[in-house]
């Protein structure tokens, strides 16, 4: 029995790697293709207005977090995403029920899609400004990788006022 358990237990923890790395490889490649439209179709553009003036498209790089907060700290900010991001990657196998694990991977793909731009992009490894492209009232720009941290925090509250466990204990009695 005890052998059955473990196969089990197994296969639930690789379900869960799966859903965490196939929603973050996912959420990173929608936010990569979207930033690449945004920098080819937007920047250096007038900003498009989409539905009046409450959805419009306007490109600009933010070295910093929301509201521009931490302008000059982007070294700091890409430690602590390059932090978080491995926090997330050493926590995922202790992850065993469906809901969190989308939760984590929607984070992780956030993470990463920001992380590039922060190592990748112009003005160097680090340093690099995050290429926002959507603009709502009284919001900072933001681009799909924030939508998705946004919503797997909300997603994790949720989850976590519900008392929804992240992971199921398995006695050994069973």
């Amino acid at each position: 029995m005890h052998d059955l358990q473990a196969k089990r237990g197994k296969t639930l923890i690789n379900t869960k790697i799966k859903i965490v790395s196939g929603t973050a490889l996912f959420i990173f490649i929608l936010d990569l293709a979207t930033k690449v439209w945004a920098t080819k179709t937007l920047e250096g553009k007038e900003s498009r207005s989409i539905i009046g003036n409450f959805l419009r498209l306007e490109f600009a790089r933010n070295t910093g977090a929301a509201f521009s907060s931490f302008t000059g700290l982007t070294v700091v900010l890409t430690l602590l995403a390059i932090g978080a991001f491995a926090t997330i990657i050493w926590y995922m196998p202790k992850i065993s029920h469906p809901l969190w694990a989308l939760g984590f991977g929607s984070l992780l793909g956030g993470i990463s899609g920001n992380l590039a731009d922060r190592l990748f992009r112009a003005p160097g490894f680090m340093q690099g400004g995050v290429v926002d492209w959507i603009s709502l009232p009284n919001w900072p720009l933001f681009n799909v990788a924030d939508s998705f941290i946004v919503t797997s925090v909300a997603l994790m509250i949720f989850l976590s006022w519900r008392e929804v466990p992240i992971r199921t204990v398995v006695s050994k009695d069973e």
